[in-house]
């Protein structure tokens, strides 16, 4: 094994690495940061593979026109699950519709953009429910301030 040494600059600072792995970065397939343990096969879209974390200020998922952006919620075609439907299906699966199981996560990862898309059909999903419950709501205030007035 050598004793290799990498100085990165970014953002104008200079940070110096000191590493012991055989092979820390591997070219022309991708670059691994890291152990050797993380490693990119040579078939795989990906090209850069780091073991342990990541720190950084911004990330941005490029998605070229990503189909699956969850506005489709809004549509009126859109069958959203009736709120006793979705309690069966959690109590059944201990997760969400459409999001992925631990055991899944575990053994597949995540993608961010996909990840972000479904998490935010959740969130408008959550929204139409909220506007059902408050129409229900209004109903019943109104029922109720009728009743009270008949008195």
């Amino acid at each position: 094994m050598k004793n290799l040494t990498y100085s990165i600059l970014i953002f104008g600072l200079i940070f110096v690495q000191k590493s012991f792995a055989q092979y820390p970065v591997s070219f022309p397939d991708g670059i691994i940061i890291g152990t050797t343990t993380t490693t990119i096969p040579a078939s795989s879209p990906y090209k850069l593979a780091v073991s342990g974390g990541i720190i950084t200020e911004k990330v941005r998922v490029a998605t070229n026109g990503t189909p699956f952006w969850a506005d489709f919620v809004f549509e009126p075609t859109y069958k959203l699950r009736s709120l006793g439907e979705l309690e069966k299906f959690i109590q059944n699966n201990k997760h969400l519709p459409e999001i992925p199981s631990t055991a899944d996560v575990t053994k597949n990862g995540i993608d961010l953009a996909e990840m972000q898309a479904l998490l935010l059909q959740k969130v408008e999903e959550l929204s139409l429910y909220m506007i059902e419950q408050n129409r229900k709501i209004d109903k019943l205030q109104k029922r109720v301030n009728s009743l009270c007035r008949k008195k």
